[in-house]
């Protein structure tokens, strides 16, 4: 699927002309656009519709979004929600891009940005520390090696391995397995990726617990310690699926 641009002026309309929408403007031959390859529709200037193509695009869950000439959105018409606005879906049509990978590289570098930024947010908060973001890894191994209660990196080995297996179950719980053809691409792993993204928000409370410890944790300890931010972990999870699915339609 492909999102349509239209780019209008006057005298220019979209009909219907089942199963697909016709687009006339004026000096241009009229054009058919099948809905079952459009994903979204973007209208820029004076287009007039027609109700039965607008109302078209919302029983096929297609939205239409309508931007004045100065590119500011002044309306948006939102389509019923059907498969083709379901996040596997959207990750399908991604697999289905030459820039796919890349496109998401970009997406999961922002993500990164942001749960990095959100780590040395609450390491202000914890030890009135301010640090910037490039700075941030260093300095947090700084202080793990500076704790009595060496070492701190098998702590969070421990947390990644947990995390991973909640993940990965969290996934499945969405209608995507860790073994689905969705996840067979070598650049898409999202149970990994989302993983190192959460870990992230376990970075500086583990220091922190680690800090008020008379002795260094057992294994039943540490596993105590990440259950009790189970339920943090899944709307942290969900904020993230959130944010890739609307990527993910805005995109297409």
């Amino acid at each position: 699927m492909r999102p349509l641009y239209i780019e209008g002026r006057e005298g220019a309309w979209v009909g219907l002309e089942t199963p697909a929408l016709l687009v006339h403007v004026p000096g241009q031959a009229e054009q058919l656009f099948p809905l079952q390859r459009v994903s979204r529709v973007l209208v820029r200037g004076h287009v007039q519709w027609h109700t039965e193509a607008l109302l078209a695009c919302a029983s096929q869950g297609i939205s239409v979004c309508f931007l004045d000439n100065d590119g500011l959105v002044v309306a948006r018409c939102l389509g019923q929600g059907d498969d083709r606005q379901c996040f596997r879906q959207r990750l399908v049509d991604l697999l289905g891009r030459a820039d796919g990978g890349a496109r998401y590289q970009d997406w999961y570098q922002a993500m990164q940005r942001m749960v990095v930024q959100s780590c040395a947010n609450s390491l202000l908060k914890h030890q009135q520390i301010t640090v910037a973001q490039n700075e941030l890894e260093t300095f947090l191994c700084q202080q793990q090696n500076s704790l009595p209660l060496q070492p701190v990196m098998p702590v969070l080995a421990c947390v990644r391995g947990l995390l991973f297996a909640q993940v990965v179950e969290l996934f499945q719980n969405n209608g995507l397995a860790a073994d689905s053809e969705l996840l067979q691409e070598p650049w898409l792993d999202l149970p990994k990726d989302f993983t190192e993204l959460l870990l992230w928000d376990f970075r500086v409370p583990v220091l922190v617990w680690l800090e008020g410890l008379s002795a260094y944790p057992d294994y039943r300890q540490q596993v105590g310690f990440f259950y009790g931010r189970t339920l943090r972990v899944e709307r942290l999870h969900q904020s993230l699926l959130n944010k890739l699915h609307a990527w993910l339609v805005d995109l297409f």
